[in-house]
C-alpha cells in the first residue's frame, strides 16, 4: 500500500519553506526498510543542484536516536569515505528549550575528489531536529576576522542545506528518522561523484544510525577496526 506523505522540509536554516512530495510505500516503512528518494533540482553549465531525502523506522524511541545524532564526530564513523567531521566552535550549547549552534568541519575523500565545507548547525534538542547551511567563502572571511577558523569550501561545492529530525512513532516507542540533504555544485562532475555525495552517503549513515541505535550502542562501524598504514 502506498500513502503519499507532504513532506514540509520546513524551515531549512535562511532559505525558509521548501515543499516537496514524496510517494512513501508505507509496508517498507512499517517493515523497516530504508526508502530513498532524489530528484534534480537544476542541472546546466551554470548550474547543477539535486536533492535527497531518506526516510527509515527505527526501533527505539527519538530520545536514544538523537543521542547518536547528535554526535557528529561519531557520525562520521558510520561513513568510510568521510574523514572527519569535527567540530570547530561550539557557539550555543545543545539543551532543551534552546537552540544549539556549531560550525562543524567536514571532510570526504572518495576516488580522484575530496571535499572540504563547514557547516552551521542547529540543534533543536525538544523536536529532536537539526538543520544546516553551509557556510560560503563570503562568511568565512568574516569568521575568521572574530577568530573562528572556518576554511574555505571546495570551490565545486556552492551550496549545502539539509535536516535530520527524529520523530515519535507508536507512542514514542519507536522513530521514524528522516535526513534531506540538498547540494548544489557549482560545475558538471562525473555521475558517480554526484551518486556517492547525495545517495551513497545518505544511505550508509541512516542504516549505521540505526545499527548503532537499535544496538544499543553495541554496534561499531567497521572504519573503526582498519588499521593505519
Amino acid at each position: 500500500m502506498l500513502l503519499i506523505l507532504i513532506l514540509s522540509l520546513s524551515r531549512v536554516v535562511y532559505s525558509g519553506e521548501i515543499e516537496s512530495k514524496f510517494v512513501i510505500d508505507q509496508d517498507k516503512l512499517l517493515a523497516y526498510e530504508l526508502q530513498i528518494f532524489d530528484y534534480t533540482i537544476a542541472k546546466d553549465e551554470k548550474n547543477n543542484q539535486k536533492q535527497v531525502y531518506g526516510i527509515l523506522l527505527i526501533d527505539a524511541p527519538p530520545k536514544e536516536v538523537w543521542e547518536v545524532i547528535k554526535d557528529w564526530k561519531f557520525m562520521a564513523e558510520l561513513v568510510p569515505d568521510v574523514e572527519y567531521y569535527k567540530t570547530i566552535a561550539a557557539l550555543k550549547p545543545i539543551q532543551k528549550n534552546s537552540i544549539g549552534q556549531s560550525f562543524i568541519e567536514c571532510k570526504i575523500s572518495i576516488p580522484l575528489y575530496d571535499f572540504l565545507f563547514t557547516l552551521d548547525v542547529q540543534f533543536e534538542e525538544s523536536r529532536y531536529r537539526q538543520e544546516w547551511q553551509l557556510i560560503k567563502p563570503e562568511d568565512v572571511r568574516i569568521y575568521n576576522l572574530i577568530g573562528i577558523p572556518v576554511k574555505d569550501p571546495t570551490d565545486t561545492i556552492k551550496n549545502i542545506e539539509g535536516f535530520m529530525i527524529a520523530e515519535p512513532f507508536e507512542n514514542g516507542k519507536k522513530t521514524v528518522y528522516q535526513f534531506s540533504l540538498m547540494i548544489e555544485f557549482s560545475t558538471a562532475l562525473p555521475e558517480f561523484v554526484e551518486n556517492y555525495m547525495v545517495e551513497k552517503l545518505l544511505t550508509e549513515h541512516l542504516n549505521g544510525v540505526k545499527k548503532r541505535v537499535e544496538s544499543h550502542g553495541l554496534y561499531l562501524p567497521p572504519k573503526l577496526f582498519e588499521m593505519p598504514f
